[in-house]
């Protein structure tokens, strides 16, 4: 029903349950059977049909047929504009001063989303190129940022993240991010002045800093769709900028670095972002460029890393602090990594002398406390990753440093000498200015092709998606029990106890 559902006057509690139940259904009725044949076939009085081949094949289910073969203009554009009116309700209703009614569906609404974009394939050309994408991705932004430290929302989190995904492997998604953003959410989200690609960045960056711990195999997906975003990022917020480097500090810190073996991947996915930004929108990215050299400190301590480095930064964290012979924290001797002496790669050169001349000072990595660290490590008889000189020649190898560290040797000279000449009294929006001026043509590195990392559809996800609209199902028919959870084999159903 065409109605609005952000006042009292317009919704009753009754076309609410109707639109509920009306999207429980259509998503049941789209989840069985065979994907439906796009292609259009008409009888000899050009009435449209489904071949009678079709049809009869085991699994046909007509209603995913249907939904494949819509490819009016007109309809297709209904279908956008009606999924953004229910998805806006999730915070009209919280913001509007008439105590609007809220729809509890967005979970089986996002669902439906999700089965229109994959099973027609005019729809999702149709959302980038013909309607404002960005009324889409509000929403969604709001609902993952919302849901983000709820174990009970854990779902509907990777729902939205697997149509983010989907979305920015699009180019045209990339461009539309460049509108301004402007509508008020009801909710702590950052004051800024940007883009959606903005709020999109930052959403990300919140789940990532302060999100559950179950969102942790999510962080690869997260930075893959800033990472296709970013090069169409036309001009980045300050608070965006700074949110991304601080996203490189934490995964490039000690704690996180040597969790795992494969977590320097996060690493290699950022710095692509920082690649695509300064090669292909520089000019309008000041600020991201100023937040990488206030924090070159950070990038030169991940270029000059060596085994020993490695190996007594993961003895700190995770192991035996008594074995460590070198600690990056408190070394004395300790300095900035040398923008002005690099290899054709853009790394560091290293001087005939011990390591540790070229380690940088991180005062970033002191922020866990070492007797904490030290309580939890001695305890614990787990063994965990210990880095290999292999190991290192990897993160190396797979890092593209080379366009960062270029850009650091040739600004971070004029920022100084800047300082210097203000007697260290610089205001920000100087620098900012001295930025735009200076042209790093001719400076940085041939600007690399263009990585757009789109889904790729498998069966596990299909699975996924029809265990998770069994299961939002399942709990939203409560008050007159459909199922028997007992029985349910499809997801694992359990009955918390009340403790009081």
């Amino acid at each position: 029903p065409s109605v609005n559902f952000t006042t009292n006057n317009f919704a009753s509690t009754t076309h609410i349950k109707l639109v509920e139940l009306s999207v429980q259904v259509l998503c049941v009725l789209l989840d069985c059977g065979l994907p439906g044949n796009p292609e259009h076939f008409h009888d000899e009085e050009d009435n449209p049909i489904v071949e009678f081949h079709e049809a009869s094949k085991g699994g046909f289910n007509v209603f995913r047929t249907l939904l494949a073969r819509i490819d009016s203009g007109k309809d297709l554009t209904f279908c956008f504009d009606g999924f953004v009116r229910l998805l806006k309700n999730t915070y009209l209703s919280k913001g509007s001063y008439l105590g609007g009614k809220k729809l509890e569906c967005f979970q089986e609404l996002l669902v439906l989303l999700w089965k229109v974009l994959e099973e027609n394939p005019l729809f999702l050309s149709h959302v980038l190129t013909q309607c404002d994408v960005n009324e889409l991705i509000t929403p969604i932004c709001y609902l993952m940022y919302q849901s983000r430290r709820d174990p009970a929302q854990i779902g509907l989190v990777h729902i939205c993240t697997f149509i983010l995904l989907k979305l920015s492997g699009e180019r045209s998604l990339g461009v539309n991010l460049n509108k301004p953003f402007t509508t008020r959410l009801p909710c702590d989200l950052p004051l800024f002045t940007g883009t959606h690609a903005d709020l999109v960045a930052i959403t990300l960056h919140k789940l990532v800093v302060n999100g559950a711990y179950k969102l942790v195999p999510l962080y690869s997906c997260f930075i893959t769709i800033i990472c296709n975003i970013s090069p169409y990022w036309r001009s980045m917020s300050l608070v965006a900028a700074v949110k991304l480097v601080n996203l490189f500090e934490l995964f490039s810190s000690p704690k996180f670095l040597y969790s795992g073996e494969n977590a320097h991947r996060h690493l290699a996915l950022l710095l692509e972002v920082f690649n695509n930004v300064i090669q292909y929108q520089y000019s309008g990215n000041q600020h991201l460029v100023y937040a990488i050299i206030r924090r070159k400190d950070s990038f030169g301590r991940l270029a000059s890393l060596t085994l020993s480095k490695a190996i007594a930064q993961c003895n700190k964290i995770y192991g035996d602090l008594q074995s460590a012979s070198y600690d990056a924290d408190v070394a004395a001797d300790v300095k900035i990594f040398a923008t002005n002496k690099v290899d054709e790669k853009g790394r560091p050169l290293k001087s005939e002398k011990d390591d540790t001349s070229s380690i940088v000072s991180d005062e970033h990595s002191g922020t866990t406390g070492r007797d904490e660290s030290r309580s939890e490590n001695t305890g614990s008889t787990e063994e965990h990753f210990v880095p290999t000189e292999e190991w290192v020649r990897e993160v190396k190898a797979s890092l593209p440093l080379e366009t960062v560290t270029r850009l650091l040797q040739h600004l971070v000279p004029v920022v100084d000498e800047m300082c210097v000449r203000k007697n260290g009294i610089v205001d920000e929006v100087e620098v900012l200015d001295v930025l735009k001026d200076v042209t790093m043509v001719g400076l940085l590195p041939v600007p690399h092709a263009i990585v757009i990392r789109k889904y790729q559809p498998n069966q596990y996800t299909a699975l996924w998606f029809t265990a998770f609209m069994w299961g939002v199902i399942f709990l939203r028919n409560q008050a007159l029990p459909l199922f028997d959870g007992q029985s349910i084999e499809l997801f694992q159903v359990s009955i918390a106890v009340n403790d009081g």
